[in-house]
């Protein structure tokens, strides 16, 4: 039940943003590329843990990074998106660094069906190829944005093997987002 309402005020606020159409169209034009982006806003308590643990985040592959409030805000290109399976794709993507450890993460897809959020990953610890990251969540901190990002146990597990910490768990909140789709990159 809980998953029903989280599902129907993500797909509210996604029309409200007018990505998602409330009258039927064809199937050609719900995978047609789109304007816009999503924003995420990195927790500012896992900022902090990032930063202090030598981690160094940047935007790859044509998404945009800069200082937001206390924390870090990425945003990434929405490339199209799918009524049918409610799902958002994005380009480009964000590395972290630490020393000769890194991870990428891009080409994010919000699949709200499933209420995650995916990417491609790869780095030092290889080519994982597309990976469940966040669950969505509705958000506690609407400041930063409308929906909460937690980890996922393979998103937890890959960050704390890859910079040989013990900081991140499955179900942490990483931070915030929200989709802008008419919004100019």
């Amino acid at each position: 039940m809980k998953r029903n309402r989280l599902v129907g005020a993500l797909v509210a606020l996604l029309t409200g943003f007018g990505l998602v159409a409330v009258a039927t169209a064809p199937a050609e034009a719900q995978t047609r590329p789109r304007t816009g982006y999503t924003q995420v806003v990195v927790a500012p308590e896992v900022y902090s843990l990032i930063a202090g643990a030598g981690i160094t985040p940047a935007p790859i592959e044509g998404a945009k990074a800069a200082p937001f409030r206390d924390t870090l805000s990425a945003s990434f290109p929405i490339t199209g998106y799918t009524l049918g399976k409610l799902r958002i794709r994005h380009s480009g993507g964000l590395s972290l660094t630490a020393g000769s450890s890194t991870i990428a993460l891009k080409n994010f897809n919000i699949d709200l069906g499933r209420l995650r959020v995916s990417a491609e990953v790869s780095g030092t610890i290889g080519n994982v190829g597309r990976a469940d990251l966040f669950t969505i969540g509705f958000s506690n901190r609407l400041r930063y944005g409308a929906v909460r990002l937690r980890l996922t146990a393979t998103a937890a597990g890959a960050l704390n093997s890859t910079f040989g910490v013990d900081a991140f768990s499955a179900g942490d909140t990483f931070g915030y987002a929200t989709p802008k789709p008419f919004s100019r990159f």
